[in-house]
């Protein structure tokens, strides 16, 4: 009997050993990627809060682009990995990732902060501008966007 556990012992320790090795395989995977650049230089203005109360005001202001993109599909959207900077629209060399904040004094002293954000769903991207001072005389300027989807 003494043997049987010496022998038991040492067969479930080289298992062991064995098992607990540095053994791993790698899975192949191939990903898929799409770049786009959207010059955008017409916005919609969006002011109308999203219920109506006592407190109304315009917080609910910005300026919005939406864009119709096949590319974007169902798989993609639920599957993959969607990512939106904003570049410049010469040579696009150099890209900031949304949301991008800027911060800017007019020459009286006034400051502001302008935000660009983008909202993904299936089939659309939405761009938006939005300012701290909630300022709708002037639309955004033109900006060129890059985004990237990876599945």
């Amino acid at each position: 009997m003494k043997h049987f556990n010496l022998l038991f012992t040492l067969t479930f320790a080289s298992l062991f050993l064995v098992s607990c090795g540095n053994e791993y395989y790698t899975e192949k995977v191939y990903v898929n990627s799409t770049t786009k650049y959207y010059t955008i230089n017409k916005w919609i203005l969006e002011d109308t809060p999203p219920v109506r109360g006592e407190y109304d005001d315009s917080n609910y202001t910005y300026f919005y682009c939406d864009i119709y993109e096949p590319a974007l599909t169902n798989e993609v959207f639920d599957y993959g990995i969607m990512s939106a900077y904003l570049t410049d629209k010469k040579n696009k060399s150099i890209i900031s990732p949304l949301p991008y904040n800027d911060y800017y004094r007019s020459p009286r002293g006034s400051m502001w902060t302008e935000q660009v954000t983008c909202e993904f769903s299936p089939k659309y991207i939405r761009f938006i501008v939005k300012y701290n001072d909630f300022e709708i005389n002037e639309p955004p300027m033109e900006y060129t966007f890059m985004v990237r989807f990876v599945w």
